[in-house]
């Protein structure tokens, strides 16, 4: 009940900082509450597998799992190596570490289309630390997780002016039903840490450190070499404001923002060489696209953002009950609404933000499943209740809901999203629940 206690003792005014306090406060939210969600799961998810996974005999079923997905990693031999550190070979967990383990390999081209920031920085931590490869995830992901939750703590105090919007966003985030994928040794961790940098850095007009930093979003997912268009947008808004401040005597001051955005924006050209670099290293070792990949191995097919969006929205319109049941589709429906009241709400009523959530909402709607070994009739999009963890907006504008609301209402909505939190991952810890 520690996150009860802290939102309960947040007052609803802000109350300005100097700068070094700004990121004391934001290292401290941020860190800490990363410590305090890893050491939550870290105990919660041992206690749900030696309750319920050993003594019902999942551990055969989860290594016959692992083995058809060609992981090669070594068994875990006792119950609390499985508790503590098996129970993370989960999902795309188990191909994380593959990869960290084994490498880019043609002879296991499944888990090559993940980006490489994520089994990289666990294979070289694993280089120094004791222990399996478990040991450096769990690192890694808390750490980058921490830094996610400081840059979220940043921006929005920016942006919001805000100091407890960005610490009740903090709180949002760490207590979201699917927030325990955070804690996995994947890439949503340092994916989102690498995207809300980029977008800190490009508010505030560093664009050299946003470039680095959105390379290395590109490098933890593809998909974030999509954060050029949003640079752009950002660009463009900062261009308007220094055509707005001159004045009246100076000339050419479209001349002059075109200038500021072609050179304060040379630095973005660092995401699609990420991206590139990333595809001609695959297409070095003889590896199949992405796209034969992802139909191969997980009969997911790839189309344009508008079919995916009606293949999406007709499964929900022929099968309402079933999508009230599925979680996928539950958030693809709320995203679509928190996208609208974005648009709604003057002061989040900002370009880049909502081009950052609908844009990516159309790049998820265009991965459709088959369903699993046939290739028959396109199904919704597999994993959507995760991908939209990354979509921080969302995030930002639920704190502030909450700010406003009254304690009641407060609270039921924390105790429902950490009921969430202890049912999904303990679906999770059983090799279940959304994917």
């Amino acid at each position: 009940m520690l996150f009860a206690v802290i939102m309960r003792s947040m007052p609803n005014t802000s109350s300005p900082f100097p700068p070094a306090a700004h990121w004391r406060d934001a290292l401290r939210w941020g860190f800490g509450t990363a410590l305090i969600h890893r050491l939550f799961l870290t105990f919660w998810l041992a206690t749900v597998w030696l309750v319920v996974g050993e003594p019902y005999g999942l551990v055969h079923a989860l290594e016959i799992t692992e083995a058809r997905g060609q992981s090669n990693l070594p068994l875990m031999e006792t119950p609390i190596e499985r508790a503590f550190l098996g129970i993370w070979r989960r999902w795309d967990g188990t191909h994380y570490l593959n990869l960290a383990q084994n490498g880019y390999r043609l002879s296991d081209p499944g888990p090559t289309v993940f980006s490489p920031l994520a089994p990289v920085s666990i294979r070289l931590m694993d280089t120094f630390l004791p222990g399996p490869a478990e040991i450096a995830g769990i690192i890694f992901s808390t750490l980058m997780f921490g830094l996610a939750l400081t840059f979220l703590y940043r921006l929005t105090e920016a942006c919001f002016h805000n100091s407890e919007l960005a610490k009740r966003s903090v709180i949002v985030l760490a207590l979201l039903p699917l927030s325990y994928f955070f804690a996995a040794p994947m890439s949503e961790a340092p994916y989102v840490a690498m995207v809300l940098a980029f977008c800190y850095f490009g508010f505030k007009r560093q664009w050299w450190l946003a470039g680095i930093f959105g390379g290395l979003a590109t490098l933890a997912r593809s998909q974030g070499v999509m954060l050029l268009g949003i640079g752009g947008l950002l660009l463009i808004e900062q261009a308007i404001e220094l055509t707005k401040s001159r004045t009246a005597e100076h000339k050419n001051t479209w001349s002059s923002a075109l200038h500021y955005v072609v050179v304060k924006g040379f630095p973005l050209i660092l995401l699609p060489v990420a991206y590139g670099g990333f595809l001609l290293y695959r297409n070095t070792l003889g590896l199949p696209s992405m796209d034969t990949i992802f139909r191969q191995e997980s009969y997911v097919v790839l189309v344009d953002p508008i079919t995916g969006l009606i293949s999406n929205l007709r499964q929900i319109f022929l099968s309402p009950v079933n999508a009230l049941q599925n979680v996928d589709t539950l958030a693809l429906v709320i995203a679509i609404a928190l996208t609208l009241l974005l648009i709604r709400e003057k002061r989040f009523r900002r370009g880049w933000l909502i081009a950052f959530c609908a844009g990516y909402l159309l790049v998820f709607v265009s991965k459709l499943n088959y369903p699993w070994g046939e290739y028959t009739e396109l199904l919704g999009t597999q994993s959507m209740a995760r991908y939209t963890l990354t979509l921080f907006p969302f995030t930002i504008l639920l704190a502030d809901y909450l700010g406003r609301a009254p304690k009641h209402l407060r609270m039921l909505c924390f105790i429902l999203s950490a009921l969430g939190l202890l049912v999904f991952s303990a679906q999770f810890a059983m090799g279940g629940g959304p994917a």
